[in-house]
Order: structure tokens, then C-alpha cells, then sequence
């Protein structure tokens, strides 16, 4: 193991430790003041950010408006961040009395009655982790694709955190044939679809611009004849959350596959849009989403 590698461990699996003995609401105080800090100390990632809010609302924000926006949203990633770390310690029991709002479960209970599974896709926005952890624990069969990270052992302790009854887990460099296998058995698949699509995207319009997006989740919807669901999580207070679903996308079977795919990433990139422009707030501005540009 490199030494830059071990040290990363070791500081992710001593922070971990650390907000995993302490109770949940102090640990929630702690990812405020890191997202606080990291604010500040991020300064690259802070422009990036800012820049981003610039390009997307034209000059409807203050200057001011947009230095809000943005500690807001480095405070969110670093409680998304703890609760990630703090999932192991948490009881199925105890997170879904916390989900205090679901809205829209129907639309999964039609999908799996129709025998094909679903795509159930999320973007980095709201709790995109918990997001996640509530399809399985709510009693619906989920596999959850799942990027690896170079270091072994930090992929191995994110395996970890993400262990849950019920949930299955796709590394996505061997995604293909898994996904395929899983939709066919009914199941529904769960991935993180708004980040930059390095090579082989769907260019769709997202947020006035145009944006390289993963065609993966709806090739795979077009492929079995799958619907694609749309969902989010979000914290309306301290230990309570909402989460939505929204109507099935499902494949338009117009006889171009390519066109039909394009379709229903739009069609998920534009509802992913308009919670944005609600809650600005919410969504991970610190990435690099438009480098068509």
C-alpha cells in the first residue's frame, strides 16, 4: 500500500470511529463546523462553485446571495458525509421513523408489479447516500451502483458503510451484465446520475447549458424495457427527511435506441433542474458538470 494511501485510512477510519461513539446530533454539530471550514480552506472548490451558480442563474443572485448558497452547500456535503460514515452504527428501525414524508412510493409499486424492475436514478443532491440506504430498508429489492476509489482500503470501508439487508451492491466497471441480471429478477437498480460523463455521454440541456451525462441508466431502462424513476432525499430538519419519487420515464420505443435513450435522459437531467432552481441549496455545485463548455 502507498503511504499517502495508508495515511488517507487512517484519518478516514478515525474520523469514522469518532462519529460513530458519539450521539448523532453532536456528530451532526461536527459536520456543520467541517462544512464551515472547508468552505473556506477549499478555495478551488469554492470558485468552481460559485462560477457554476453564476453561469446557471444569469444574474439572478447577488454576489452575497451566491457566497450563502455555497456554504450551504459545503455544510450539506459535509453532513451527507457523517451520516455516511455514521451508517453502520444507525438502526433500520430508527431511519425510517425519520423519513417523516414519502411522497410517491406508488410509482415503484407499479413499476415492480410489471415484472421489469426499475432504474431508480438520484443526483448528488439532498442526502444522496440515505437516498440509497431507504429503497432496501423500506422492503424493495436494490442494487446499488457503486464507483471504486483507488484506495483499497477506503473502497473496502465505503463497502462497509453501505452494507444494509437487502441491498446489493455493483462496482461499476463490471455494472453490464449484473444490472441487466438484477432488472430481469425484479429488482430495482439505484444510481447517482449528474456528473460528468467523461466519454460516451448523452449530451442533454441541464441548466441552460449543454451537459455530457452517463447514458448507462437509461440504455439499461431501453435494454429490458425498464422505466426510469427519479428520487430524492432531503433533510428538513436535525432527524427528519423527506423523500419523493417521481412518475416512471419509461422507454419511448420510438425504433432509434439512441434517440429513445437521449429522451429519458432529459427527461431525468430536467427534473433534477427543477429541484435545483427551487433549492439551489441542495445540489453539489463544487464539481466540474459542464466541461463541454
Amino acid at each position: 500500500m502507498k503511504i499517502s494511501h495508508g495515511l488517507e485510512y487512517f484519518a478516514l477510519w478515525t474520523l469514522t470511529k469518532a462519529v460513530q461513539i458519539i450521539p448523532g446530533r453532536l456528530a451532526d454539530v461536527i459536520a456543520l463546523g467541517i462544512g464551515k471550514l472547508t468552505y473556506y480552506l477549499l478555495t478551488s472548490r469554492r470558485r468552481i462553485a460559485e462560477e457554476n451558480l453564476r453561469r446557471a442563474f444569469s444574474g439572478e443572485f447577488s454576489d452575497t446571495r451566491i457566497a450563502e448558497i455555497v456554504k450551504t452547500v459545503f455544510v450539506n456535503i459535509a453532513r451527507t458525509t457523517i451520516s455516511f460514515t455514521r451508517q453502520p452504527v444507525l438502526k433500520n428501525e430508527d431511519f425510517l421513523r425519520s423519513v417523516t414524508t414519502v411522497i410517491g412510493s406508488e410509482y415503484i409499486d407499479q413499476a415492480l408489479s410489471e415484472g421489469k424492475g426499475a432504474m431508480m436514478v438520484t443526483g448528488h443532491y439532498g442526502n444522496w447516500e440515505l437516498f440509497g440506504r431507504w429503497l432496501p430498508v423500506a422492503g424493495y429489492p436494490t442494487d446499488f451502483l457503486m464507483g471504486h476509489q483507488h484506495n483499497e482500503k477506503v473502497n473496502d470501508l465505503f463497502i462497509s458503510f453501505r452494507k444494509t439487508e437487502g441491498l446489493g451492491l455493483i462496482p461499476v466497471g463490471i455494472a453490464s451484465r449484473h444490472v441487466l441480471k438484477s432488472l430481469k429478477a425484479n429488482r430495482l437498480i439505484g444510481v447517482a446520475s449528474d456528473q460528468h460523463a467523461a466519454s460516451g455521454g448523452v449530451i442533454v440541456n441541464f441548466l441552460g447549458r449543454p451537459a455530457s451525462t452517463p447514458k448507462g441508466p437509461a440504455a439499461f431502462a431501453v435494454k429490458v424495457g425498464s422505466p426510469i424513476i427519479f428520487g430524492y432525499l432531503v433533510r428538513e430538519k436535525h432527524d427528519q427527511y423527506k423523500i419523493e419519487f417521481f412518475p416512471p420515464i419509461y422507454p419511448p420505443n420510438s425504433g432509434d435506441t439512441e434517440n429513445d435513450i437521449n429522451q429519458m435522459t432529459q427527461g431525468y437531467a430536467s427534473i433534477l433542474e427543477s429541484l435545483i432552481r427551487k433549492k439551489p441549496e441542495e445540489w453539489m455545485w463544487t464539481h466540474r458538470r459542464w466541461k463541454l463548455d
